[in-house]
């Protein structure tokens, strides 16, 4: 056989080998499917959405003091050069139990007069006195708890004798033992307050007035009254 011949014979026969790997080479194979999605991981306690924060409650009315130059901070000035003497008067309140009553600073309030008498705005009465002032402060503790006073701003309380002369007090102003006077009182407030210094008053031996300027005097030095005279007739608790 030529050889001529042979190739041709030779490449007859390849052919369908040929096709058959053109065929294989050009038909698709069938895609891998997708790889599963990942797990996802819990989300932190910190990323987790949070609930609306709701609204901060407004801030508190500032204190309406009848009083407003011898406030807290003026007395925080006084107390510096007084430390330990107010110290002394707090402990002995505290050791009472009537320290939370009415605040030291309003407590220790001389006459409303002492820029012009030239005295301190803040004055403590002598240690033989506290045991009063521990008596007033139980009284007005009382006055709260049975809803007579809701509220008390003490504006004026001890006085020494030069400085009770020099604002004009009684000579036996009940101010040089420890008594209080408090900012002016709502018409009904001075209603229950006279009501119960008629019902009760005798009991705490306790004395009430009323100045022209609508303060109010409470003390424990006597059951008695008096008004604008000075006199017991001109009490507005006798005129209810």
């Amino acid at each position: 056989m030529s050889s001529a011949v042979w190739l041709r014979s030779r490449g007859l026969r390849a052919l369908p080998v040929l096709f058959a790997s053109v065929l294989v080479a050009c038909t698709p194979r069938p895609s891998a499917p997708p790889p599963p999605p990942a797990p996802t991981a819990p989300t932190a306690p910190s990323e987790r959405a949070l609930p609306p924060v709701p609204p901060s409650a407004p801030p508190p009315t500032p204190e309406k003091l009848s009083d407003i130059e011898r406030d807290a901070v003026l007395f925080t000035q006084w107390r510096a050069g007084h430390a330990a003497d107010v110290e002394a008067f707090e402990s002995f309140l505290t050791y009472e139990k009537v320290a939370d009553v009415v605040p030291t600073y309003q407590l220790l309030r001389s006459a409303s007069m002492w820029k012009e008498c030239k005295a301190e705005p803040f004055e403590i009465p002598p240690s033989a006195m506290w045991p009063m002032v521990r008596d007033v402060l139980l009284l007005v503790r009382e006055l709260r708890d049975q809803d007579v006073l809701s509220s008390v701003e003490v504006v004026s309380a001890y006085r020494d004798p030069r400085l009770n002369r020099c604002a004009g007090g009684a000579p036996g102003s009940s101010h040089q033992q420890f008594a209080i006077d408090i900012a002016p009182l709502d018409a009904e407030t001075g209603r229950r307050l006279c009501a119960f210094w008629r019902q009760q008053g005798k009991g705490w031996n306790m004395g009430v007035s009323r100045y022209p300027t609508g303060r109010i005097h409470i003390d424990r030095t006597g059951y008695r009254t008096w008004g604008a005279s000075h006199k017991r007739g001109s009490s507005y608790c006798l005129q209810e």
